[in-house]
């Protein structure tokens, strides 16, 4: 009789003052997920509860869901930082398997930042990257919409901020997503929120395609191949992403852009995500 192993579960752990979900598993990659602005590592435990793959989906400093001790303001300076280090170890720990980088919206932003971060000295460890994926990153100050919104609140109280997000929304599906999302910022700290929302207002142009394209650019150095996954709303700057992609980068061939119909929020589902992450191989 053959015996059918249960999933692994998942666990809880530590790196400083990073947290992250860890699903342990036989596989030949590991996939290591970022979250979006107010968001935590729950927002990929589906994915890690249905999907025979090593992940680790990461909570920044100050995210983690149910937090209750104070910390101070953590800069996006200091999360690169701290981020870098952890995929560091989990390639030391792992070094028979290869590494994929999953940032959305906030998160892809962290993944062009570690990218930096990795091409700026060469004297830093630079873990073996197999495969990017960017979901909705920012392009400039314009794609902003949300940050922008949380950087100019009231850090001591957002309420009147998360009214105006959910004013946002067009239709009934976009609604129920910024709800949903507007929930969630409420459970944070969100003093934690509005420093990393100026942080990336200021990390990024007002207006313009090429700091978008040199920063792609870097991504590709630390990586065999980058996808970019683009909601809907980035129908406008398709073309100026691509272009600034092939000005910028000498691997621009390795780049490749999908645009879908889906709202912001959609490339985070379970059914888009485990496409998208098939075709990374």
């Amino acid at each position: 009789m053959t015996t059918i192993s249960s999933p692994a579960p998942l666990t809880h752990k530590r790196f400083g003052q990073l947290t992250y979900l860890e699903r342990m598993a036989d596989s030949h990659r590991i996939s290591v997920f970022f979250h979006g602005l107010g968001l935590d590592a729950t927002d990929y435990q589906e994915y890690l509860e249905t999907h025979e793959t090593h992940g680790i989906a990461v909570s920044l400093a100050g995210y983690a869901p149910g937090r209750t001790d104070p910390l101070p303001p953590v800069p996006a300076s200091q999360h690169v930082e701290m981020v870098a280090g952890l995929v560091e170890l989990i390639s030391r720990n792992n070094p028979d398997k290869r590494i994929n980088l999953i940032g959305f919206s906030l998160g892809a932003d962290l993944v062009l930042q570690l990218a930096e971060w990795w091409t700026a000295d060469p004297g830093r460890t630079r873990p073996p990257i197999s495969g990017v994926l960017l979901l909705d990153p920012n392009v400039n100050q314009s794609t902003m919409t949300i940050s922008r919104l949380f950087a100019s609140a009231d850090r001591r109280d957002p309420t009147p901020a998360l009214k105006e997000l959910v004013g946002l929304a067009r239709d009934p599906d976009v609604l129920r997503s910024l709800c949903g999302y507007a929930i969630k910022i409420s459970s944070k700290d969100f003093s934690q929120v509005h420093r990393l929302a100026n942080d990336m207002i200021r990390y990024w142009d007002p207006v313009g395609y090429d700091q978008f394209g040199a920063r792609v650019a870097r991504v590709a150095e630390i990586s065999d191949a980058v996808s970019i996954a683009l909601s809907a709303d980035y129908r406008e700057h398709l073309t100026g992403m691509k272009n600034a992609v092939r000005r910028k980068s000498s691997r621009a061939d390795d780049v490749v852009f999908n645009i879908t119909e889906l709202d912001h929020f959609g490339l985070i589902e379970n059914d888009f995500l485990s496409r998208e992450l098939k075709s990374m191989g």
